[in-house]
């Protein structure tokens, strides 16, 4: 996120296109051959978390762990309160995973920060009932706290808005099709 960011209050680094929030637009970061972006413990660190994650859902929801690959995109996020400067930044709508990423069966997010101590608003909202929020179930991120759900429409869900901080997550997808899989990125 160092080698970009966006005007507005969504950030986004995919770890496989090398896509970057820069300003208004998107750049390949990995095309920089400037910049090393990643390292082999980088890398390293990505491939254990993703394979405990992925190990997780497999338990969690009974899949046979060589039936659950791992998909694009997978992204790091800094969402902030700055004003959206374009679509991409209001990550606050209510939305359904599978509607936005055809290839998502399950989605798991990895905070790497505090709710209430690196910043304020920015809660993950699941919608039981959109017209009764006393029925919402709210997570509350907190540094290492997995999130993991399927991405049908039995979870539409969205993030608040954040108020106050940087509020940071990994986002790991995975899928039941092999022919949307995707490998762990590589060093180029």
């Amino acid at each position: 996120m160092a080698l970009g960011g966006s005007q507005g209050g969504a950030s986004i680094m995919d770890l496989h296109s090398g896509a970057l929030s820069f300003n208004d637009k998107f750049i390949n970061v990995y095309a920089q051959k400037k910049h090393n972006v990643l390292t082999p413990t980088d890398l390293a660190v990505y491939k254990l978390v993703r394979t405990k994650i992925q190990n997780a859902i497999a338990e969690t929801f009974g899949i046979d762990i060589n039936s659950l690959f791992l998909t694009h995109p997978t992204f790091f996020s800094r969402l902030t309160s700055l004003e959206a400067v374009t679509p991409h930044d209001e990550y606050w709508h209510a939305h359904i995973d599978k509607h936005t990423y055809e290839s998502f069966h399950y989605t798991s997010l990895l905070y790497l920060n505090d709710y209430g101590v690196d910043f304020k608003g920015g809660r993950f909202i699941f919608f039981n009932d959109i017209s009764n929020p006393t029925k919402n179930v709210t997570v509350e991120p907190r540094k290492g706290r997995v999130s993991m759900f399927t991405s049908g429409s039995e979870n539409p869900h969205s993030v608040e808005r954040v108020s106050e901080g940087l509020r940071f997550a990994i986002t790991v997808s995975f899928t039941c099709d092999p022919l949307k899989a995707i490998q762990d990125p590589v060093l180029k």
